[in-house]
Order: structure tokens, then C-alpha cells, then sequence
């Protein structure tokens, strides 16, 4: 056997190459992480921390803006940053060859309003987020959670002209009726277990403003800071995440509640280490959910999202020994059609588009011999 026999076997096990490992590490690491950041959430809403909605706000936010910064930095000096900007400061490489390196709020691509805005729309969704699980169960928030679609489609037709076929519609009162029958077993649950099955239409309120904030988010990020300002991931989680935490500071000193929030957090450390974990957990998550996309597309990413999200329902059940009911189980059942609906519009998109590019390369191949003849 050659040596190029050899590399390649060593290239290759149980049949996969190198590059499906590293898929499988990353696929493997998202849902781990996200798992964990479910986990370690959900222990905090059951604790009293939870009283302190705006106190978690705030280190939540100020966790991802800490992540950000770094990641940010990192991008400036590695270059992966684009910039156009003057005001840069020179360093040393490695070769010993100077290299301009921008300031962090001169690479900025978005202005101070437009980060403005978002924190408040981050810290809105987070806060009512928080909030509404003094009345609902996390569970229910993960559904929720997914249910930010809805506002995003509607926000997106009306302001920004897209449009959706009937079948996404139609998988969209999929995700609807999935949540109404969940909501529905927490609340037959709360009379059959007492304290343990929490549901309340306060939380359901609270809950929808923070889906909302979200879906408006979403939308402001993709139209304004991605497609106009062409800003960096890093960068808008960044000033996002400085000003929520900052809007929360103050919310918390207004309200009078800060000497409360912050004798809880000093008395129990816990909550800081929780938060950190989770938030670091769930900050990395999403990184190898874009590394995924940036390798091999958004269907593959998609499956990795819909397997973490059923993961952490099926374990919240199981670890905390939350009520489960039959309207639970069909509830579940409407979100895995949801789930696979998904996926397999997501799937039917990629294909398209694959298909529109082999044929603009056909016709490109055609034209020549045409000019020619």
C-alpha cells in the first residue's frame, strides 16, 4: 500500500472524513451548550432569584456584552472586522511588520441610536421574558420562545414586503395550536398538582410583549445592522447587551429596588455563577450554530436547533419533574410537526436556490458557444 493510500485512510474513519468529526463536535457542542443554558435557567426561575427579574436582565446582559467585547476585539485584530476608518492605532506582528488596527468605536458599522434602540428592544424582551416565568413554567418558554416567528412574519409583510406561501402560514397555526394545547395542560395541571404546574394568563401576557420585543428585534437587526449597516454579529450583540444592561441598572435604581437585588445577589453567589455559566453556555451555542451555517448551510443548522429544543423540553420533564399531561403530549406532538415543517421548508429553500445557480451557470455556459455560432 502507497503512502497516498495510507494518508487517506488515516483521513478517513468508520467511513467519515475529518470535516464530518468536526461537524459532529460542533453539532454535539451546540446542543450540549444549550442544553446546559436551559438547564441552569430553569433552576434559576424556580429559585426566588426570580423575583428579581431586572437584577438577571442586567447580569444576563452584561455577561453577553463582556463575551461580545471579546469576540469583537478579536475580530479587529485578526482583520475579520472590515473597516474603512483613519483613526487606527499601530501594532507589532509577529513578522515584525506594523499593522493598523482601528479603535472599537470607530470600526463600529452601527451609530449610537441605532444600538440605542436595540438595547431597549433586547432588554424589553429579556426582561418580560424573565418576568413572565413568576407565573408560567419554563417549559411553556421555550414554546413561547418559538413562537417569535409569528410577530417576525407579521412585522416583516407589513413593514417590510415579504411575502410567505400557504404552507408556512399554515405550519405557523401548527406552532399556534401546540402552544394553546401546552398552555392548556399547565393550566388543567395547576389545579390537579397545586404549586408545582405554574400558569397564569398574567404570565401569557408578559410573555407575548417579550415575544414581541423579540420579533421586532430580529427585525431591526436583519434589515438595518446586517443588510444597511453590514455590522458584525459580535458587534451588535456587543452594544446591545451594554445598553440593556445599563437601561436595567437604571430601571433597577428608579423602582428603588436595587438595595434589595443586590443584597439577594451578595447573599447568594450562586445566582452570579449561574448566570455566568448559562449565559457563556448559551453565548457559544450560537457560535457554533453560525459556524454550522458558515459549513454547511442553514438546513443542517436548523436540525441542530430543533433537536436541542426538544431535548431541553423532553429533559425539563424529566430532571425537574414538571406535570406531564395528555395535553402536554399532544401539544408536543403539533411542535414536532412544526419542527420537521420547518426543516423541510428550510430544506425546499436551500434546493432552490442550488438549482437557480446550476442553471445561471448553464445558461452562462451556453452563451459563448452561442456568440460563437
Amino acid at each position: 500500500m502507497g503512502a497516498g493510500d495510507d494518508t487517506k485512510t488515516s483521513n478517513k474513519l468508520l467511513g467519515l472524513k475529518r470535516e464530518d468529526y468536526e461537524l459532529l463536535v460542533m453539532a454535539a457542542s451546540a446542543i450540549g451548550l444549550s442544553i446546559l443554558y436551559n438547564l441552569l435557567q430553569e433552576s434559576m426561575f424556580k429559585s426566588d432569584a426570580k423575583k428579581h427579574t431586572a437584577l438577571i436582565t442586567m447580569m444576563t446582559s452584561l455577561v453577553y456584552f463582556v463575551l461580545s467585547l471579546f469576540e469583537f476585539r478579536h475580530e479587529l485584530f485578526s482583520g475579520k472586522h472590515g473597516h474603512g476608518h483613519s483613526d487606527a492605532q499601530e501594532v507589532a506582528t509577529a513578522e515584525g511588520e506594523a499593522k493598523k488596527i482601528p479603535s472599537m468605536f470607530s470600526a463600529m458599522k452601527g451609530s449610537i441610536l441605532d444600538y440605542a434602540l436595540l438595547g431597549t428592544l433586547t432588554a424589553s424582551g429579556m426582561y418580560f421574558t424573565n418576568w413572565s416565568l413568576q407565573y408560567l413554567n419554563y417549559t411553556l418558554r421555550v414554546l413561547f420562545k418559538a413562537s417569535k416567528i409569528l410577530p417576525t412574519v407579521f412585522v416583516s409583510v407589513c413593514f417590510y414586503r415579504r411575502k410567505y406561501s400557504i404552507a408556512e402560514y399554515v405550519n405557523m397555526c401548527v406552532l399556534v395550536l401546540s402552544i394553546v394545547l401546552f398552555s392548556y395542560g399547565d393550566a388543567v395541571g395547576k389545579g390537579k398538582t397545586s404549586a408545582e404546574s405554574n400558569f397564569d394568563l398574567i404570565g401569557v401576557f408578559l410573555i407575548t410583549v417579550g415575544v414581541i420585543a423579540d420579533a421586532l428585534t430580529s427585525n431591526f437587526e436583519s434589515e438595518v445592522l446586517f443588510k444597511k449597516r453590514q455590522a458584525s454579529h459580535s458587534e451588535v450583540m456587543m452594544a446591545a447587551s451594554l445598553f440593556g444592561s445599563l437601561y436595567m441598572l437604571v430601571l433597577l435604581v428608579v423602582s428603588g429596588k436595587a438595595p434589595d437585588a443586590f443584597k439577594y445577589a451578595m447573599d447568594n453567589p450562586s445566582l452570579a455563577i449561574k448566570v455566568v455559566v448559562s449565559c457563556s453556555a448559551g453565548y457559544f451555542s450560537i457560535t457554533f450554530i453560525l459556524k454550522i451555517i458558515k459549513r454547511v448551510g442553514a438546513v443542517s443548522a436548523e436540525i441542530v436547533k430543533s433537536i436541542r429544543r426538544v431535548v431541553s423540553i423532553m429533559l425539563s420533564f424529566l430532571i425537574y419533574g414538571n406535570p406531564f399531561l395528555t395535553w402536554h403530549l399532544v401539544g408536543s406532538l403539533f411542535f414536532l410537526l412544526f419542527v420537521y415543517n420547518t426543516f423541510q421548508a428550510k430544506r425546499a429553500k436551500v434546493l432552490a436556490k442550488a438549482n437557480q445557480k446550476k442553471m445561471a451557470v448553464r445558461l452562462a455556459e451556453k452563451k459563448p458557444s452561442a456568440n460563437k455560432a
